[in-house]
């Protein structure tokens, strides 16, 4: 199933008889339409429940998946590994179409980018780039998520290499360092944002506040100016031409069109790391870094954002917090000490629970059910409630260190480790 940026409606949800003003009339076209949608529904009922998660965080940005047709249950001792692979260091998720899954690693003084069946494991093609370890102060390798959109891959390297990709081929379309184009500097650790596709722009964090290029051919439309961007990815405000850019020293939300900022909200980190992607929603923007830095809640306005609550109940070293049912799921704390899985209250930052033992690698959600792969790669599934954390089945997957997102998609859950060994684990009923 493609997933292309902005979705259509597939030709057989629209059936010629629907449009002919010979047959139907404009009364009865929407009573028409819902029942082809319910005839569709039970022909083809698993195109409605599988999705493809062409891009970070999934097709809402939000880190949840839609799908309900996959089991949380499993024989104790029996969880159903389908196949691994070994795709080298690093710290890159996976996206999925298409029964195809694409990601990164590093082998041998090179990055690569893979594609792999999603069935059976095999690689359909790779394609290897010069690209040092870097592993400063952590185990190094491509720290960026690829972005799928249509026939395309875009992939952006820690060293500014920015890569467009035939999806189907591996053959390379265009390629640009977009880093000296855009004339800004690599922040510490490389950059690690993925880049996010609207209509023909591909949006980048980088420098200050964001960059714009022409997803067909890579030049540069706007950038901002030169200082060192922040590691989350930009996410947009829905039904406006806003963008939030992250930097080391703050949030900016800047006009997509012109690349001109709108606002900006200074915030600051130890290292000025702010890695987690912003959350949008109800007009309503949370915003959350580790490193001592804590959480806070605005309200979106045609001006500066306004606060509404701020504390460190919830400090997201990596990894963006998940929001479900008025509460927000998060990995709280330093991972190399030991983070802890905690929910909040969205309306006002309070801690709901925390749970301390288990030690959380990566999150991810689905049919009401928190999905986590554990720092020692363990896949852990649990109810996303406010009444605590009670889990339902937990496995190894992995051996290592485990610090990536799990995936769900077509009712398998990809897991990846920092050594590069990626797992599919077939959930499906």
């Amino acid at each position: 199933m493609k997933s292309p940026a902005f979705a259509t409606f597939p030709p057989f949800v629209a059936p010629k008889l629907l449009y002919s003003k010979k047959r139907v009339s404009k009364k009865w076209a929407p009573a028409m339409l819902a029942f082809a949608a319910s005839i569709i529904a039970c022909i083809f009922p698993a195109t409605l429940v599988a999705e493809d998660w062409y891009r970070w965080r999934g097709p809402d940005l939000n880190g949840i998946s839609s799908e309900t047709d996959w089991k949380a249950e499993w024989p104790s001792g029996k969880l159903p590994i389908a196949w691994t692979i070994d795709v080298g260091t690093g710290f890159s998720s996976v996206v999925v179409q298409d029964n195809r899954v694409y990601t990164l690693g590093h082998v041998d003084d090179h990055a690569v980018v893979y594609c792999v069946d999603a069935s059976d494991g095999h690689v359909i093609w790779k394609h290897a780039y010069p690209a040092s370890l870097d592993a400063r102060d952590f185990e190094g390798g491509p720290t960026t998520t690829p972005t799928i959109d249509g026939d395309r891959l875009y992939v952006l390297s820690r060293a500014g290499a920015l890569f467009c990709f035939d999806n189907q081929s591996g053959e390379v379309r265009w390629q640009k360092q977009i880093a000296d184009v855009a004339e800004v500097r690599l922040p510490g650790w490389g950059f690690a944002a993925a880049p996010l596709v609207v209509g023909d722009k591909l949006v980048l964090t980088l420098g200050e506040s964001g960059a714009v290029v022409n997803k067909h051919n890579g030049d540069l439309i706007w950038s901002s100016p030169d200082r060192e961007c922040g590691y989350a990815s930009p996410v947009p405000i829905h039904e406006t031409h806003t963008v939030v850019f992250p930097s080391g020293r703050s949030f900016t939300g800047v006009d997509l069109e012109t690349g001109q900022p709108q606002w900006s909200l200074r915030w600051l980190t130890s290292f000025g790391c702010n890695a987690a992607d912003p959350i949008i929603h109800d007009g309503k923007m949370f915003l959350c870094s580790g490193y001592n830095r804590g959480a806070a809640l605005f309200q979106l306005t045609d001006d500066e954002p306004e606060l509404i609550w701020k504390n460190k109940n919830m400090l997201n070293q990596l990894h963006g917090s998940l929001l479900y049912d008025g509460h927000l799921y998060g990995i709280d704390g330093d991972m190399e000490a030991g983070a802890r899985l905690t929910c909040l209250s969205w309306e006002t930052g309070e801690v709901v629970w925390s749970e301390d033992e288990l030690k959380p690698g990566g999150l991810s959600l689905a049919d009401g059910k928190l999905i986590v792969l554990t720092e020692v790669g363990e896949l852990v599934l649990a109810p996303a409630t406010p009444n605590g954390f009670h889990e339902i089945s937990r496995a190894k997957v992995l051996d290592g260190k485990c610090w990536t997102v799990p995936v769900l998609s077509s009712g398998r859950v990809f897991c990846r480790s920092i050594q590069g060994q990626v797992a599919c684990v077939d959930l499906r009923d």
